[in-house]
């Protein structure tokens, strides 16, 4: 991996080092930087913060865009001020970047910082998912000065280049075997992958747990017998929500991953035991495993 140009004690220096560490834990590639897709990223930085209807602007970013079934922080339109491409491989190609593929995640520091950017990210399912996609090589980022810390984030790989590849029998899985620290609930993101909750904050930190998953091969079909989590010492797994492609009520996740999400959120200092069997198309999978949840 070539080294980070970014300044080492800046947000974007970490929020980079952070992405590649999750993905290595996860026995994914890691992403090099690309300084076009920087300047793809600072880019649309610019054009959400300016046209932000939070920051004077007119547009909500949070609404979903009725054509293309995304939220607007995706969407540029070509009326607003800084617009440099509708959609991100739009906005990378404006930049120069040869891009087969170009993927596109946005996070808000809140004045917490940049690692609170990137964990709420984590925290989610949909955007979870997309940290997880292997088949990026490249990044490029940008954080805002504003009092959202806005994050913007570009994956991508090159026409000229082959995307990169998970080996046939992997399996990932989030949150891993023995992580400590782990938060208790879900992160709150657009679309919302929970249509009955509110997303407003009050649901999700009472109604949520923080989402499990478990992850195949890209283009390969997981099939769930059973996925379950459980308090360490108690018999009886906690009540909770299966999510797949299949019942996905948005139609973003992938057939290669599931998740499972408690309906109460984790106690805290707590072990929390995962047991999951099913198949990767044809070939029968199984992994038990356990982590220990935070402060």
């Amino acid at each position: 991996m070539p080294v980070l140009t970014y300044a080492s004690d800046s947000p974007e220096f970490q929020f980079v080092s952070a992405l590649n560490d999750f993905r290595s834990n996860l026995g994914l590639g890691l992403l090099a930087q690309n300084p076009l897709l920087d300047t793809a990223a600072s880019n649309h930085l610019h054009y959400v913060i300016i046209n932000d209807i939070n920051n004077g602007g007119t547009v909500d970013m949070s609404a979903i865009n009725t054509t293309y079934s995304r939220p607007q922080f995706h969407i540029e339109d070509a009326t607003k001020p800084l617009f440099t491409g509708v959609q991100e491989i739009d906005r990378a190609q404006h930049a120069g970047y040869a891009g087969a593929y170009v993927g596109e995640e946005g996070a808000f520091g809140g004045n917490q910082g940049i690692l609170a950017a990137f964990n709420s990210l984590v925290a989610t399912v949909y955007h979870r998912t997309g940290l997880m996609y292997q088949f990026p090589r490249e990044i490029g980022v940008a954080v805002g000065a504003d009092a959202s810390q806005t994050v913007v984030m570009e994956l991508g790989y090159q026409s000229n280049v082959q995307p990169q590849f998970n080996a046939s029998d992997f399996l990932g899985t989030y949150p891993a075997d023995k992580q400590t620290a782990v938060p208790l609930h879900a992160g709150v993101e657009t679309p919302n992958p929970f249509p009955d909750l509110s997303t407003s904050n009050a649901d999700f930190p009472t109604k949520t747990s923080f989402p499990i998953c478990v992850a195949i091969k890209e283009g390969q079909t997981l099939t769930v017998n059973s996925f379950t989590v459980t308090e360490a010492g108690q018999a009886m797994p906690l009540e909770a929500r299966l999510m797949t492609k299949a019942n996905d009520p948005n139609a973003y996740l992938a057939s290669n991953i599931a998740f499972i999400i408690g309906k109460i959120p984790f106690k805290t200092n707590t072990t929390y035991n995962v047991v999951f069997s099913g198949n990767a198309g044809a070939t029968t999978v199984s992994k038990t495993w356990s982590f220990t949840t935070g402060s």
